[in-house]
């Protein structure tokens, strides 16, 4: 059963998320996000939690539509992991042209609307506005528009066109359904093998820190907020390629 909207009884309109007729006030659109939350979460059984704490890969149908079985990287159907499993977050590799590919997203939602909370799903992307093909790693714009690696827009040294790429992506994202962008790449380039140099900002620390903060301030905006596509800064502390210590 898909979440319906429906009227409460002092007239505001709200989508039955839990499927019971009447409105929580996790259902309720006048309550802000951190209220609805707090009431939402101790509703949730052990796997919906359990389900909010995996990010796996899911692939998208060549016609926009919804995988109904394992695919080329994804070891489960659509249906399975969304509503059997109560998995929320997924990064997602290939898409079709945009249209095809909104529509998938709208029809993987739909999904979600049919689990016991109707927790919406969020789509993650690598980065996917440059010329690198390589899963894992970045995805050839295809028929988003085309920018240079980080590399390139950091031999620029101009945040303000850092942050002008930044919000044109938000804007491409956000029209595919994507609201999580699993970059930018943060790591100090400061060891010529390294194969994921072409990801990052450079090796110098100032400037670095400067077109981040422009990345994310044109991808986020000061706060998370409905027009956000939320980053995750990478990588971990320490990682990426570091001087050893002998």
């Amino acid at each position: 059963m898909a979440a319906t909207t429906l009227t409460a009884p002092d007239g505001t309109a709200f989508r039955d998320l839990n499927h019971n007729g009447t409105m929580e006030p996790f259902e309720d659109p006048r309550l802000s996000t951190a209220e609805r939350v707090a009431d939402l979460v101790p509703r949730l059984s052990l796997e919906e939690k359990a389900g909010l704490m995996f990010h796996t890969v899911i692939e998208a149908g060549a016609d926009g539509a919804p995988l109904k079985g394992p695919g080329a990287i994804s070891k489960t159907g659509s249906r399975e992991v969304i509503v059997d499993k109560l998995v929320n977050h997924f990064n997602v590799h290939a898409l079709p042209e945009p249209r095809l590919a909104a529509r998938w997203h709208n029809a993987i939602q739909d999904l979600a609307a049919q689990a016991p909370h109707s927790i919406p799903v969020t789509i993650s992307t690598d980065p996917r506005h440059g010329y690198i093909d390589n899963a894992g790693v970045s995805f050839s714009a295809g028929h988003l528009s085309q920018w240079p690696e980080p590399i390139g827009l950091a031999a620029l040294d101009d945040p303000e066109l850092v942050r002008q790429f930044a919000e044109v992506a938000n804007e491409e994202y956000r029209a595919l359904g994507i609201r999580a962008a699993l970059h930018p790449t943060v790591d100090l380039c400061t060891e010529p093998r390294w194969a994921r140099q072409a990801g990052t900002f450079g090796a110098d620390p100032d400037r670095v820190a400067a077109l981040t903060a422009a990345y994310l301030d044109g991808l986020q905006g000061g706060q998370v907020g409905p027009r956000s596509v939320a980053c995750v800064t990478k990588h971990f502390p320490g990682g990426g390629p570091r001087r050893r210590r002998s």
